[in-house]
């Protein structure tokens, strides 16, 4: 793997799924993906559907573990995935790493960062955001406060941070003319078993080489204290 990720974090439970992706081809799924990822998010329209309340409160935790308070558009992605696939009715297909990314965030009620590692360099840490930063995460130009939020960042250099488990920096989305990528699944010990995460892990990396053409895929299981 050459992406190497470097925890400057206080005490904590927090565990990463790292997967690493290269000479991928960004495109719209496939038919058979699509019908496969509206199959399996369809339980979630039911208004019956409850969601798991051990899986927000354990996300939730884990952010307050570092002063973050996740409420409203602060909230984690993976609970704004959900409410979004009740508003729309209906799965928002953007392309195939994305598709992928927001998929097993649905399925796994985890809050997943994707990067374009050609733009975000491949030597990065988890950090505390500070208490002055912010960045874009969208094309309207709206910005996310990043103060005491966990956020992915380059190690070194100016620290720019482009990740977190809210929203994604719009500097390091995936497009086109992305070709390398990293998926970041953030958990912990005390929500996602290690053995389970490497199933989720694998699950991604078999869906990135059918539906991306990915020559390689690598993952790895993350844990910030040991």
């Amino acid at each position: 793997m050459k992406t190497s990720l470097v925890f400057t974090l206080p005490p904590s439970s927090l565990r990463i799924g790292l997967l690493e992706a290269r000479d991928v081809t960004i495109k719209p799924s496939s038919d058979s993906y699509r019908e496969r990822v509206i199959n399996e998010v369809r339980p979630f329209l039911s208004p019956d559907f409850m969601y798991p309340d051990h899986k927000q409160k354990g996300v939730r935790s884990l952010l307050k573990t570092f002063g973050f308070h996740p409420s409203g558009r602060s909230r984690p992605a993976s609970e704004f995935l959900f409410k979004d696939l009740q508003n729309r009715g209906e799965f928002n297909f953007i392309n195939n790493a994305v598709d992928i990314n927001n998929h097993i965030s649905l399925l796994s009620h985890l809050p997943i960062s994707v990067i374009d590692l050609d733009k975000s360099g491949y030597d990065l840490c988890m950090r505390v955001g500070f208490d002055d930063e912010s960045y874009i995460f969208n094309r309207e130009g709206h910005e996310l406060a990043l103060k005491k939020l966990l956020v992915i960042a380059r190690h070194g250099g100016d620290r720019q941070a482009f990740g977190s488990p809210v929203k994604d920096s719009q500097a390091t989305k995936v497009f086109a003319e992305t070709k390398n990528l990293a998926f970041f699944v953030y958990t912990s010990s005390n929500i996602t078993p290690e053995d389970e995460l490497h199933r989720l892990l694998n699950q991604m990396g078999q869906f990135m080489k059918n539906e991306t053409g990915a020559t390689e895929v690598v993952s790895q299981v993350l844990d910030a204290c040991p």
